[in-house]
């Protein structure tokens, strides 16, 4: 028994292990530098906002210093609510907040 034990532990150790993920790691190939066009909507592009949305960002980014995930939230609000006009003209914190975004 104690040689078929012996046994099995060399072969065992004599076989090469190599684990899933270093193999997978080995054939993935680098990726290649993406240079986004703006102007290209989807994923190519990374997104692209209709021109009225685009208007309300470059808006708020003239009257606020909120980060740009904000200002997009922001500038949907001001497209889809025409009577929140003046709050979207001087307050985007306030239409943020309107439409439950606090944490800015």
């Amino acid at each position: 028994m104690r040689k078929l034990l012996f046994a099995l532990m060399i072969t065992i150790a004599g076989t090469p292990f190599v684990s899933p993920a270093s193999s997978q790691t080995a054939q993935q190939q680098p990726a290649p530098t993406q240079k986004f066009d703006p102007d290209q909507c989807g994923a190519g592009g990374m997104g692209c906002q209709p021109p009225d949305v685009q208007e309300w960002v470059a808006k708020g980014m003239e009257i606020s210093n909120l980060p740009m995930v904000a200002l997009s939230y922001y500038a949907d609000a001001c497209v889809k609510h025409p009577d929140w006009k003046h709050d979207c003209e001087t307050d985007p914190r306030k239409v943020l907040r309107r439409i439950g975004i606090t944490d800015f």
